[in-house]
């Protein structure tokens, strides 16, 4: 069974509860993300490939229509979760796959996922790369540690990242010192792809593209000396499912 990749901007944390609630047993669609903050979803959105938005239409500083003009070409479709039905002509001249109109009900919801479901299986051909981290040539510039220095680190390259006090480690394959940036450790993670970058505790987070092995609460990566320690599996539900997904 394929499994679709969704995310859920709404500025109504209850509204995205609701929606979580109800689709918790829909085997074929994941829910990875849920923002109330459109620039956060944008941020998200650029680095991390998704199949599904599930978008409200009144986001407060903008629109939901606003938004998706704001992107950059990506392909996933579009479900728009709404109180307002005047907004469902417009919703459906942008292709939407489907207007749900709050408070949907749980029904009324499956059968929108069920034609996403569909048109996905239809309309969108499986792209072998999307699960490659080699796909990316995304990137960021660490700034330091000298005025005017600036150092590019591709995303493959990075082995995995560590908070230091006020500053956040920046580990490379290279078996080097760490490279050090003064940005939240937040907001690196967000840069980040999280379909091979996993949270594994408190200001950590790992490439699984460099895992070897996990026990006693330690993580092994290769090109790296040092175990990586991991918090407890229950408050990292991300890490939890890498772990035993294709056990044998």
């Amino acid at each position: 069974m394929k499994q679709w990749t969704a995310i859920i901007l709404d500025d109504q944390q209850a509204s995205i509860e609701r929606l979580l609630e109800m689709m918790k047993d829909v085997e074929y669609v994941n829910v990875t993300k849920s923002f109330t903050d459109p620039k956060r979803a944008l941020t998200y959105m650029r680095v991390n490939p998704i199949d599904l938005l599930i978008l409200d239409v009144q986001l407060g500083g903008m629109s939901g229509f606003e938004f998706l003009e704001s992107l950059p070409k990506l392909n996933f479709k579009t479900i728009l979760y709404t109180a307002y039905p005047q907004y469902e002509d417009q919703g459906y001249q942008r292709n939407v796959v489907d207007v749900l109109l709050k408070p949907v009900s749980p029904i009324r919801l499956k059968i929108a996922l069920s034609r996403l479901d569909a048109e996905m299986k239809s309309d969108l051909p499986e792209l072998s790369d999307r699960d490659s981290l080699q796909h990316y040539d995304d990137y960021f510039n660490v700034k330091g540690p000298y005025r005017y220095v600036r150092t590019i680190v591709r995303f493959i390259n990075i082995t995995h990242v560590e908070k230091a006090g006020n500053s956040v480690c920046i580990y490379l394959n290279n078996g080097k010192d760490p490279l050090i940036s003064n940005s939240t450790f937040e907001h690196i993670m967000d840069k980040l792809p999280s379909r091979w970058f996993i949270k594994c505790g408190k200001g950590r987070l790992f490439n699984v593209y460099y895992f070897h092995s996990y026990s006693h609460n330690q993580i092994r990566l290769n090109y790296v000396e040092k175990l990586i320690p991991v918090g407890e599996l229950a408050k990292h539900p991300e890490l939890k499912t890498f772990l035993n997904s294709n056990n044998i």
